[in-house]
């Protein structure tokens, strides 16, 4: 039976949406999902102004793509929604929505006051937080942050479930929350939360493999933004121009995904290059890179750096961050000695970035025989073929919460007779035939829905929510849709 969800993407490049990390999360995880359950179909609300792309992407007939005008989130996209925007793109009277799933939780109260008062839906929604900013601005204004926490945190509260993507930032919200919220609500919202480590897909790193080169100077990758919150302006800056003066047997790549414009005085280093890569040549150059160096420790999770260690790279990572955590399922089965050295060698308080970078540099060989251990582990823990399950197990026990309607309902037989002659009834001919229309019910039609999966075939590959009943004996459940 079909699972449709509804999801609206969070994007930020503007400047180079083909290097969106919103992009490549939304485009794998949803791959991922209806290449393991049969039943899901995915309504993606993707940047009008991106259309073409995004569709690319998440090409898959149970995946349809609805371009809508979106803001990046940079300017505005994380708190915007458009109720008549929504309505022009999505059919309500032939589509159908099971769950909302919102990489944004500050929308949710929006889209479900929405859905389930302005339409005749009750639909619940699994929020996913993939970074809960709580930086204070460096400004004397240190209150600025707020609304944006509040923001966050509120849709959190109204949510069903929330998906997190480490230890470490479930703590940090769970933190700020006890600002706010009564000590109730704290329980609540923690009972709800679910580690959910966002993955990489192993199969498109390895097709990117390529030998190591010999090369006189070894090659140093920073993979994230180039934006101060991540750290990479102060490694620009401070950190190698100090390195250089030491050694000059290193160089510096700097992918830049957002194409971030920066000063010619920092640019024009002789041991850097920035450059903004398509997808392939980015791989390729995570497998010609030897150390990559994960500065920021504001962030929840990076993708970024579990990619580079995927393709081999010697992890330098910040102490102060999710780093550690990410790092525990892969120590397993190495020995003692060889998980003392990581945990003294791969590591780093920011004081100490400088000499952890020249000692790895002076041993890199050996570092590469751990490393090449630690990838293997990398590739089997964080593919997205082996988290999907965790993922797939929210989604359905958020569905399970939506109430039924009962069969002997009256409408709910009228809709059983309908069927009953026609054989197969879409959704929008049952809508007719009721004389129903939003904003006109004060039932649900989630409900209905409910009841009709339990009792009628759909199938999952068509956008459109069609319904077949059940002859005597059969079960929805009997038949896979492909």
């Amino acid at each position: 039976m079909a699972f449709r969800i509804l999801t609206q993407v969070n994007y930020s490049a503007g400047e180079n949406p083909e290097g969106d990390s919103g992009l490549r999360f939304t485009t794998s995880l949803l791959h991922t999902l209806v290449q393991e359950d049969p039943e899901f179909h995915f309504y993606v609300l993707v940047p009008a102004k991106h259309e073409e792309i995004w569709a690319a992407a998440l090409s898959h007939p149970r995946i349809t793509p609805l371009a809508i005008e979106i803001e990046r989130r940079l300017h505005g996209g994380d708190f915007q929604f458009c109720p008549v925007r929504l309505y022009d793109s999505f059919d309500f009277r032939r589509f159908d929505v099971d769950l909302l799933f919102l990489n944004q939780p500050e929308t949710a109260p929006a889209l479900l006051n929405f859905f389930n008062r302005q339409t005749f839906h009750n639909v619940p929604a699994v929020a996913y937080v993939h970074w809960f900013d709580t930086r204070r601005p460096s400004t004397p204004k240190e209150t600025l942050h707020r609304p944006a926490l509040l923001g966050a945190l509120s849709g959190m509260m109204v949510c069903a479930a929330v998906g997190c993507n480490s230890a470490y930032g479930r703590a940090q919200i769970l933190e700020q929350a006890a600002h706010w919220f009564h000590k109730d609500a704290i329980t609540s919202l923690n009972q709800r939360m679910r580690l959910l480590p966002p993955g990489i897909d192993v199969r498109e790193i390895a097709r990117g493999r390529v030998d190591q080169p010999d090369r006189r100077r070894h090659r140093i990758l920073v993979n994230h933004r180039v934006l101060k919150y991540t750290g990479v302006r102060t490694l620009l800056t401070s950190t190698f121009p100090k390195l250089w003066q030491r050694r000059r047997d290193f160089s510096v790549l700097v992918t830049n995904p957002s194409r971030v414009r920066l000063p010619g005085t920092m640019t024009r280093a002789p041991w850097l290059t920035i450059n903004t890569l398509d997808r392939p040549e980015y791989i390729r150059q995570l497998w010609e890179s030897d150390i990559v160096v994960g500065p920021h420790r504001a962030c929840h999770w990076s993708i970024s750096a579990l990619e580079a260690i995927c393709a081999e790279c010697v992890p330098l990572m910040t102490r102060e961050s999710f780093y550690p955590e990410m790092m525990t399922p892969l120590l397993h089965g190495l020995s003692v000695a060889e998980r003392k050295h990581i945990a003294t060698r791969w590591f780093y308080y920011r004081g100490s970035l400088i000499n952890r970078l020249s000692q790895v540099l002076d041993n890199l060989d050996a570092e590469r025989l751990v490393t090449r251990r630690i990838a293997v582990a990398a590739r089997a823990t964080y593919d997205w073929g082996t988290l999907a399950q965790s993922w797939r197990q929210v989604f359905r026990e958020a569905e399970r919460g939506i109430p039924m309607m009962a069969e002997k309902n009256p409408s709910m037989r009228r809709i059983i007779e309908l069927m009953r002659v026609e054989k197969r009834v879409s959704k929008i001919e049952i809508l007719r035939h009721l004389r129903w229309a939003p904003k006109q019910r004060a039932l649900s039609w989630t409900a209905f829905r409910k009841r009709l999966k339990a009792i009628a075939f759909e199938d999952a590959s068509s956008p459109e929510a069609v319904f077949e009943l059940c002859t005597d004996g059969e079960k929805p459940s009997e038949t896979v849709s492909m």
